[in-house]
């Protein structure tokens, strides 16, 4: 027979001496992200003056429009994990190691980002097996972006310690299926890159807006959220006082 003090009835508790806070990690990750997304600009170059002539620089300007629609796509793919990333942050409490890496893998991704982008604003105007090439290389990296998200929330959800109180493995294994959509989709528009460059582009620009859409996370009508952190409700001021009216 097992009493309560039995090991039977041990709870699993975290060693918080080997736990890191969130707050360095958020810095470290909003200035990884907050550089590469200014490294985009430097792909919108200005015309040379002395390579157009005179009224010439409307069409010079008119025939980057690759620079502008990757630049677009990179950006708005950036920002969208930043939103995410704060969502993710704040329902976490503590980070261990595998968090670590995951997150360093999310910004390896995110750091190079900048590279295929240049790719594809140099080389998907000009069609062919370059501009299958630089779309390649763009799915690819968001790719290696989208892999770290389906492991944290597994193991999150195979760790609720590490979450915020309010948030528990079953809203883990809510947000483990939306963090799982990218990769599939990723690399199908990876596939259609080989034959359609401006297609893929297009696709990638879709994926970015679902998760745009549900930045906040998957609600679930089981899951009321965080519990309220103030006193329960005790009534108006005077209940539970006698009435002066009727006590002598």
């Amino acid at each position: 027979m097992t009493g309560p003090g039995t090991s039977n009835d041990r709870v699993h508790v975290p060693d918080l001496r080997r736990l890191s806070p969130t707050g360095r990690v958020e810095a470290f990750s909003d200035g990884v992200m907050a550089i590469a997304i200014t490294l985009l600009v430097l792909e919108l170059k200005v015309p040379a003056p002395a390579a157009i002539g005179e009224g010439a620089l409307f069409d010079a300007l008119a025939a980057r429009w690759p620079s502008y629609l990757a630049y677009l796509v990179a950006f708005t793919t950036i920002g969208i994990i930043w939103l995410n990333h704060h969502t993710l942050m704040a329902k976490i409490a503590r980070f261990d190691a595998r968090l670590h890496w995951l997150n360093l893998v999310l910004l390896l991704g995110v750091a190079t980002l900048p590279f295929p982008t240049a790719l594809l604003a140099d080389y998907i105007a000009e069609g062919g097996s370059n501009a299958s090439v630089a779309a390649v290389a763009y799915g690819l990296t968001s790719t290696v972006m989208a892999l770290p998200w389906s492991f944290m929330w597994r193991h999150l959800r195979d760790h609720p310690e590490l979450l915020e109180p309010g948030y528990d493995a079953a809203h883990a294994r809510i947000e483990l299926r939306r963090g799982s959509l990218g990769v599939p989709i990723y690399l199908a528009a990876t596939a259609v890159s080989l034959i359609q460059p401006l297609v893929a582009l297009a696709l990638y620009a879709g994926i970015a807006a679902v998760y745009a859409i549900t930045s906040q996370g998957w609600t679930d009508p089981t899951d009321a959220g965080p519990p309220a952190t103030g006193p329960p409700d005790a009534g108006p001021p005077d209940a539970g006082r006698p009435d002066p009216e009727t006590t002598g």
